[in-house]
């Protein structure tokens, strides 16, 4: 069994003409929203074995971010283009099964990619707000997942 932690990147800067869309950075707003994620895992106690990440400044920031406040230095994030907003859910499901089973791994992207993927994995319906977080565990052997959480920003500010 997987279990996933699925992050949607912070508030970002807004978008400029003339500048690239996958350089835009975190706002102050944005990283204390991934903060908030830390705590929330560190207090529930999750041990992260992986962490993956789209290319993209923001979300690799956001994932950046999450391991300072949990004090995780020994993990190196990795990132896929398959997790580039535009990209078909489909191809990154194909790799998450070949992760090692029994793993906790660290997800960090994009909406509409995200909750794509998380139809893929659960069936569920259901969109992430900038700073939400959803965790899935995949059953690798079944190829099905189970949603058990799903929060936003207004959740974690009251925990």
């Amino acid at each position: 069994m997987l279990s996933l932690i699925i992050v949607r990147h912070g508030d970002a800067e807004p978008q400029i003409e003339g500048k690239d869309d996958k350089d835009r950075r975190l706002v102050k707003k944005g990283l204390k929203q991934m903060k908030r994620v830390a705590s929330f895992l560190d207090e529930i106690g999750v041990k992260i074995d992986k962490v993956v990440s789209s290319p993209y400044l923001r979300a690799y920031q956001s994932a950046e971010a999450i391991l300072d406040k949990i004090g995780v230095d020994s993990l190196k994030i990795e990132t896929y283009d398959d997790l580039i907003p535009d990209k078909d859910p489909s191809q990154f499901l194909e790799k998450i099964k070949e992760f090692p089973d029994n793993l906790t791994v660290l997800i960090v992207g994009h909406e509409p990619y995200l909750s794509g993927l998380i139809k893929l994995l659960t069936g569920a319906n259901i969109e992430i707000k900038k700073g939400g977080i959803a965790m899935i565990d995949y059953d690798l052997k079944e190829n099905k997942g189970v949603l058990k959480m799903l929060l936003t920003q207004k959740v974690l500010k009251m925990i």
